[in-house]
């Protein structure tokens, strides 16, 4: 699977893979966003079975991620710095591509058949909030094309390696956060394949616990993954593979690090926007697993007081589209 490359106005470089236009001349097209030491081939499985739907399927690599222009070094992010600028200048960049792709690639906007649907997954949630939420800051043309967007998939919403994801929509921390309280017991040539075993397992919780969706609940399970259920990264394949999908953490050019920096309210913020302000609420998804971390978990029940439409995958973990592309990409077209 190539990734394919290009330029926008503004003379940034933009990365992707493509799945191709699907067979007539009217189809839908989803816009993915990929989330944190991962990159947007790890939607390479659900390429064909989007064509077979008459879909197109765009993912994108973020900035310093694949071939897309990195950030500035001398931007560097820190807590005691407002970073609200680089974030909104992040998200416009993505709605930048999104008209620049339709613009070259010509892609059908008809009301009917047609138009688009913006999907983020993980940490890439903070991303895609902050393209939606500054839609009104986006120039005439990209507004144009942007007012053509159907729906709003946020799968496994706003994983944080800092603090909690609830934590991010500012809402209630959940008492357990196994990550951030052992990383630094690691060793840090290791930390990142701990990690990717981590993030990738199947947790078993416990399914009454699960019934409850109590944030308090003692009974999910949260630092050690399945013993019966390999991890996805062992289902990836061989070190060709491996080298594709991760991506190195840490540098200082990924815009990784200004959505971990990212303040809790602005966060809060963009997710009000994009999702209640932007008249997309009644067409906005939540994806979520049912064997992912718990963060996730308790993330999911608590958007779900706002009333949000959720979409639960219940044998899945946090990597449902490797793992179970054609489910995962069913509760995709729900908002097509």
């Amino acid at each position: 699977m190539e990734e394919h490359t290009i330029t926008l106005s503004s003379s940034l470089v933009f990365g992707y893979y493509d799945s191709g236009v699907p067979h007539g001349t009217v189809y839908k097209t989803i816009f993915a966003i990929h989330g944190f030491m991962f990159n947007s081939y790890v939607w390479k499985k659900m390429m064909p079975l989007a064509l077979n739907q008459k879909v197109r399927l765009v993912c994108i690599n973020r900035r310093g991620h694949g071939k897309t222009t990195p950030l500035p070094k001398d931007q560097f992010p820190a807590p005691e710095k407002d970073n609200a600028d680089v974030v909104k200048s992040i998200g416009l960049d993505i709605l930048e591509f999104i008209h620049a792709f339709s613009q070259k690639e010509h892609i059908p906007f008809d009301d009917e058949q047609g138009g688009f649907a913006l999907l983020s997954w993980s940490l890439g949630n903070m991303t895609g909030l902050s393209a939606v939420a500054n839609i009104a800051n986006a120039s005439e043309e990209v507004q144009s094309t942007i007012s053509h967007l159907k729906g709003l998939i946020l799968h496994a919403l706003g994983l944080s390696c800092l603090e909690p994801p609830q934590v991010a929509l500012g809402l209630p921390q959940s008492k357990s956060f196994f990550y951030p309280d052992v990383l630094q017991l690691i060793p840090p040539s290791e930390r990142q394949s701990i990690f990717h075993w981590w993030i990738s397992g199947y947790f078993d919780h416990d399914r009454e616990a699960i019934k409850a969706k109590s944030v308090s609940t003692p009974s999910l399970t949260y630092a050690s993954p399945s013993p019966f259920t390999p991890p996805s990264i062992y289902n990836i394949g061989g070190k060709e593979e491996h080298e594709k999908i991760f991506q190195e953490s840490g540098g200082v050019d990924m815009d990784s690090a200004f959505m971990h920096f990212a303040s809790p309210e602005l966060i809060k913020e963009n997710y009000k926007k994009a999702v209640f302000e932007s008249g997309l609420e009644e067409k906005t998804i939540f994806i979520i697993s049912g064997r992912a971390v718990e963060q996730l978990l308790v993330t999911s029940w608590q958007a779900e007081t706002d009333g949000m439409k959720m979409v639960y995958l219940d044998a899945a973990n946090h990597f449902a589209m490797w793992d179970f592309p054609e489910e995962t990409l069913k509760a995709y077209l729900t908002v097509l």
